[in-house]
């Protein structure tokens, strides 16, 4: 492009700087000018890499080992690499701990603490045995999840592992310097024969870019801006026999834009002399260290308005507040990237059908499924004031599925309710609970009924029927009564009415997924009766009034789920809760993802169904599982308000009167209280069975 057209200032970003050397230096460049310069006087290795942080400490790596400096050159804590290593790559953990890849015979990620330069942990890295210690590791970043993402140079992949050494996934095909994760979750590979590759976590490429046709030969780093444009660096190998021709210099770094314009060149050499580069770091994305964390080590905590073993409310059910988790590790087995997960050759069907009436059965401690559904029918019809009786032929039993993120009938790789788990369902109600076919409503008022719970349950049990939200090839359109829903206060444009195949239905079961939400936290069973309102398949299109907490302030306000939970069409209906966590998901919107890392998990799906009579408490313990599993996710904060709402009825934090048909309660909808650290309820009845 022509000089003219490309902006060649020092002052089109406030950047920090440094770069594999032989002088071994670090630049802050602000407002054009550098503010503040740093050279390493132990005049051995390379600086790979460094960080800089909010606190205006930085974190260096040159080769033979690494060091925390100040903006006053000061020595914070340093530490030499063992004989026969080298320490390319650094990360902070908080304030009391660093991580590092230590290149070696082994190589090994190394926890170590500051300033003490305790070693706390390590474990090893696999490598290509027959090449050099030098050209093992580049590069590695943690995530917003807390694992760390390794860029593999000698073998050409990306690792991911937890901070106790497990490997969660592994992409190869590539030859990467650096590696680090994206805003959505995504990741971005600047790679060494000038490849820039973002992937998701299948596997999938989305989007790359050749630094070769912009003449970059040795991109190191790639920043990209919040307008799409990326900046990417360009080492120069000051080692090379033949010396820097000047009046050709290399370029340090390109900004380019995303029609693949570059708008801005780096090519500083002389006054002042910014050497070759390997890092460059925008002064707006200086890392908080005190936000970053491993695993365990500096997870943050969100914050709740309800502490551990904190009972609130009445439980409900044959036995109060009992909720019923069976864990079956085996029946969800996608490899996170190859096909589909409601393919048949990633799910056991057979496990699957074990889990239902496991599950009603330790939540009705009955000896058998039959027993165990006859006492649920009878219990539902004596509070409802039928009788001690059970379910009768023509009494309707409608299904209230978890469908989202489906609007046409296609299956797609998206996290929505389990063919199997849904199967299993109508199995063990036929079977065991004696249910005639053509008395079950399978219903996504809302969404689409995908193509593979259709026919996995249709093939069985052609009498079922199929209501959803745009009708046609074997499932009927679903129609809506105006005007059911009356909330407590004005609550804006949120729907009102509601699926007739729901208010037309003797009992409900409603079947959720095991998730997190952007907006309350978590997206359970009472988020679940938001798909049997009559809002518009296109979610943008919906009103979302008193759905989120106030996640900063923790304020308490009027929660739209306690209406839904009491009303007599919806929360007050249901026989039964169901949540469906066989993979369950971190992300509210995409594929599974990730695996659960944690105990009982231990690097696996959930593998686990959650069941309960109480809709408080069934939330409460999916709630704490969840919390256990991802403390770090954004919209965790406060999530647990629509529970201590509907729990502290009629005496809400809020001050809510909270209604149902115009008649204030006065009684909670159910048993809320958080598990402690040992994962131990002092009222919630908490079964747990773990299925071989």
């Amino acid at each position: 492009m022509a000089a003219q057209d490309v902006d060649m200032s020092l002052g089109r970003h406030n950047f920090f700087y440094a770069g594999q050397s032989k002088q071994r230096r670090m630049f802050i460049v602000k407002d054009g000018q550098v503010s503040w310069a740093y050279a390493d006087q132990l005049h051995k290795g390379e600086i790979s890499d460094a960080v800089l942080m909010t606190d205006g400490h930085i974190l260096l790596a040159h080769q033979y080992g690494i060091a925390e400096v100040t903006q006053q050159n000061e020595t914070v804590w340093a530490y030499a690499a063992p004989e026969g290593t080298e320490i390319h790559t650094i990360q902070p953990i908080g304030r009391s701990h660093v991580v590092f890849v230590q290149n070696g015979r082994p190589p090994k990620v190394v926890i170590m603490e500051i300033p003490s330069k305790r070693i706390v942990r390590e474990f090893e890295l696999p490598t290509n045995e027959k090449g050099s210690v030098h050209g093992q590791f580049r590069n590695a970043r943690l995530t917003s999840r807390g694992t760390l993402l390794v860029a593999n140079m000698a073998l050409g992949c990306i690792h991911e592992y937890t901070s106790d050494g497990r490997e969660v996934d592994r992409w190869g095909g590539f030859l990467p310097w650096s590696v680090q994760e994206m805003p959505k979750g995504t990741i971005l590979i600047t790679g060494r024969k000038g490849m820039i590759q973002e992937i998701d976590r299948q596997g999938h490429v989305l989007w790359e870019m050749n630094t070769l046709d912009y003449g970059l030969t040795q991109p190191q780093k790639t920043i990209r801006l919040k307008n799409g444009n990326h900046i990417v660096n360009n080492w120069y190998n000051e080692w090379n026999k033949t010396p820097m021709d000047t009046l050709n210099a290399p370029v340090q770094a390109l900004e380019i834009d995303k029609e693949g314009k570059v708008v801005w060149q780096l090519c500083s050499w002389r006054n002042p002399d910014l050497g070759p580069s390997t890092t460059i770091q925008l002064l707006g994305d200086a890392v908080n260290r005190d936000r970053v964390f491993f695993g365990e080590l500096n997870s943050p905590k969100p914050k709740l308005f309800v502490g551990p073993n904190q009972p609130i409310g009445e439980g409900r059910g044959i036995h109060p507040g009992r909720v019923a988790w069976v864990h079956c590790p085996g029946v969800a087995k996608w490899d996170g990237k190859t096909g589909l997960w409601v393919e048949d050759r990633w799910n056991d069907q057979a496990m699957a059908d074990r889990m239902i009436p496991e599950a009603v059965m330790q939540l009705t401690g009955q000896p058998t499924a039959k027993k165990a559904w006859q006492a649920l029918f009878r219990d539902f019809n004596k509070k409802h004031g039928r009788g001690s009786r059970g379910y009768k032929k023509g009494e309707s039993i409608a299904v209230k599925l978890n469908l989202n993120n489906a609007i046409t009938h296609r299956d797609t790789i998206e996290l929505n309710s389990s063919p199997f788990v849904t199967l299993a369902l109508v199995r063990s109600m036929v079977r065991d609970g004696g249910v005639r076919p053509q008395d079950i409503v399978l219903c996504e008022p809302s969404r689409a009924i995908t193509d593979s719970i259709y026919y996995k349950v249709y093939r069985e049990f052609p009498q079922v029927r199929f209501v959803d939200n745009i009708g046609g090839e074997g499932r009927e359109k679903c129609d809506y009564y105006p005007e059911q829903i009356v909330y407590s206060v004005d609550n804006g444009k949120m729907a009102r009415g509601l699926a007739k195949c729901i208010v037309d239905a003797d009992y409900l079961i409603n079947s959720a997924l095991l998730k997190t939400h952007n907006g309350p936290g978590v997206t359970l069973t009472s988020k679940n009766w938001y798909g049997a309102t009559d809002i518009n398949l296109l979610w943008r299109q919906n009103a979302h009034v008193n759905v989120s907490q106030d996640k900063r302030g923790g304020k308490p306000q009027y929660k739209t789920f306690v209406d839904w939970m009491a009303h007599k069409d919806m929360g007050q209906k249901a026989l039964l809760f169901l949540i469906d966590g066989t993979y369950g998901s971190r992300d509210v919107n995409g594929a599974p993802n990730p695996k659960w890392m944690k105990a009982p998990f231990n690097g696996d799906w959930a593998c686990s169904i959650i069941a309960s009579q109480d809709e408080v408490a069934c939330d409460a313990v999916a709630m704490d599982i969840i919390i256990g599993e991802w403390p770090e996710f954004g919209s965790l904060n406060y999530c647990d308000e629509y529970l201590r709402e509907a729990a502290s009825i009629p005496n809400t934090p809020s001050g809510t009167v909270y209604k149902q048909e115009g008649r204030a309660l006065d009684k909670p909808l159910g048993l809320f209280e958080h598990w402690n650290a040992d994962h131990q309820y002092t009222k919630i009845d908490l079964k747990y069975k773990k299925l071989f």
